[in-house]
């Protein structure tokens, strides 16, 4: 089952992959992109502030599980230090 944002990705993807113009492809994807990236660095902000309010009484590890993550990154995310890991942002 898909949700309203995977719905809408998918569609947006869709969208720019039919724009004939190569230049104009490749600018709309550009754009959708820095759209995405402009996004999850809100999203990470907020994620941020939520680690760090949790970490008032715990320790990082207690933090960590609460995100199925190691007490490291969630000590690392509150830090505001980047992860080595592609995969954990959608900018590049």
């Amino acid at each position: 089952m898909t949700d309203a944002l995977t719905d809408s990705l998918e569609a947006k993807v869709a969208e720019v992959a039919a724009i004939e113009d190569l230049v104009q492809r490749g600018k709309a994807a550009r754009k959708v992109r820095d759209q995405i990236a402009a996004s999850d660095r809100a999203l990470l902000a907020i994620q941020r502030a939520v680690v760090q309010e949790l970490r008032k009484g715990r320790t990082w590890a207690e933090v960590g599980r609460l995100f199925e993550r190691t007490g490291s990154w969630a000590e690392a995310l509150a830090a505001g230090r980047k992860s080595s890991r592609k995969s954990d942002h959608a900018s590049e």
